[in-house]
């Protein structure tokens, strides 16, 4: 089942939306992002929050 992150979830202003296979792809996809576009480096307490919003693909 694919997954997605979409970073207006988390209360950033931000149409993004990251997909994967699974978790840890789609955590890395969002880091990567999150570092390139908004200039943030993800620590565990981000990444932990960042999970609680991942959802099915079209969920």
């Amino acid at each position: 089942m694919a997954l997605e992150f979409r970073c207006r979830d988390v209360g950033v202003a931000c149409k993004n939306v990251a997909k994967a296979e699974t978790a840890d792809e789609l955590v890395a996809a969002v880091a990567r992002h999150a570092k390139s576009e908004h200039g943030v480096e993800l620590n565990q307490t981000l990444i932990d929050y960042a999970v609680t919003k991942v959802r099915p693909v079209g969920g």
